[in-house]
């Protein structure tokens, strides 16, 4: 049977209202956006990385990874300062306050994992995976 054309909008809206959902739940819990959480768990990860990478790695535009930098180094999460050998590149590091913020967000984390996830069965959640790791594949190919 062939889905239809609206059949498949309806998919992209579903995923694109579970996103803002989450999203939005995600940052009322932890308070703290779920992009800005992603930015400080990459650099605990990596330990520093410049700004360009940064932006690379997570997908993000360069006004939108300066715009969630500026707030975070406001907040004292993180510092950025100039490559002492390449004066252009802005390389940007955790704070141990970043780093606190993120083990209080862990917990929360968790919690709205599990309250999203805890009416899934393993099979269910298996298959879902294998679903978005597939359309995820597809998407990929659009931006060639």
């Amino acid at each position: 049977m062939q889905m239809s054309l609206q059949e498949m909008k309806q998919i992209f809206l579903m995923i694109k209202n579970i996103d803002r959902h989450v999203t939005q739940y995600f940052e009322k819990r932890t308070g703290i956006s779920l992009t800005r959480y992603e930015i400080l768990y990459k650099l605990l990860e990596k330990g520093q990385l410049s700004q360009m990478k940064l932006r690379h790695e997570l997908k993000i535009d360069q006004a939108a990874i300066t715009r969630h930098l500026k707030i975070l180094e406001e907040e004292s999460y993180v510092t950025r300062h100039r490559n002492e050998q390449n004066n252009r590149e802005v390389i940007v590091q955790i704070t141990e306050a970043g780093k606190d913020i993120l083990d209080n967000c862990e917990l929360d984390k968790k919690c709205c994992m599990n309250e999203m996830f805890g009416s899934f069965t393993e099979h269910e959640l298996k298959q879902l995976q294998i679903l978005v790791k597939k359309f995820e594949s597809e998407a990929e190919k659009l931006k060639s």
